[in-house]
């Protein structure tokens, strides 16, 4: 029986996770079309960790940092960039919101995916490599959804996919009716999240269905690329096709993502 997803997702309203005032200032700097620094400078001074968080990473080797430190936010945010500290301090902010809800490695992976998005729009051009980290940490949001509403069932089906990301969406519309993907689309757009972002959620999978297939096909090529299980997440040669794309040493790429997604991972290690 075909099953209405609008039907479906009203029975997961009362388990959209509750928003702090960090996370609403998050969310507000990634509707903003640029970065605000006064809000991102206000955002650090009323959150001592977030700050000791923040700076610990742009004075890291992830930002390629060199021995002379950064020694205050509107330093980095001059010579880094307002969005690359924006997208950091969006992923610590949301950092708790993962653990906590998510399915055990949600934020690690998402990291990695964020990484690899950056990497890949730098590599090919397609999409700003600052909007495709935040495509990239965001893609599995929907999973936070499923989590709350189902708890441990749902922990459990993740586990028995085991990284199989192809399996799980065929489990959860199965279980459920609906996928993290829809769901995730569906909570960034009651979040009022950019529309290239509700879009690349929802199709990350599927990038040939997406309004901007480019975007979508970067998360799509990120997830695979990161995927604690790659031989389960072959490349699909029409979608390479479709995006125009035509990738290299993968394993090299992999490699190169994740050393530096564990240097962003190994700076938090001490909080």
């Amino acid at each position: 029986m075909e099953n209405n997803i609008d039907e479906i997702i009203v029975q997961y309203d009362n388990y959209m996770p509750p928003i702090s005032e960090p996370m609403a200032r998050a969310l507000e700097a990634i509707r903003a079309p640029q970065a605000d620094t006064r809000a991102l400078s206000r955002l650090l001074m009323q959150d001592t960790i977030l700050a000791s968080k923040t700076f610990k990473l742009v004075n890291s080797s992830y930002f390629g940092a060199s021995s002379k430190q950064l020694a205050s936010i509107n330093k980095a945010l001059m010579s880094l960039g307002a969005m690359k500290v924006k997208n950091i301090i969006i992923a610590l902010v949301l950092q708790k919101l993962y653990d906590d809800e998510g399915p055990e490695n949600l934020f690690n992976h998402s990291i990695a995916c964020a990484t690899a998005c950056e990497f890949l729009a730098n590599e090919y051009k397609t999409i700003n490599p600052d909007d495709a980290f935040i495509l990239g940490f965001l893609h599995d949001i929907g999973m936070l959804i499923l989590k709350s509403k189902h708890g441990e069932e749902y922990i459990n089906l993740y586990k028995e996919c085991g990284g199989d990301f192809q399996m799980l969406l065929r489990v959860e519309r199965e279980h459920y009716g609906i996928s993290h993907c829809e769901l995730g689309a569906k909570l960034c757009e009651k979040w009022s999240m950019p529309a290239i972002l509700v879009d690349t959620i929802m199709h990350h999978h599927y990038p040939k269905s997406a309004k901007i297939p480019f975007a979508a096909g970067i998360v799509y090529l990120a997830d695979r690329i990161v995927s604690i299980k790659p031989e389960s997440m072959e490349l699909e040669q029409d979608v390479l096709d479709y995006l125009q794309v035509s990738l290299g040493d993968t394993t090299g790429a992999r490699e190169k993502i994740m050393a530096r997604t564990n240097i962003f991972l190994k700076e938090l290690s001490d909080f």
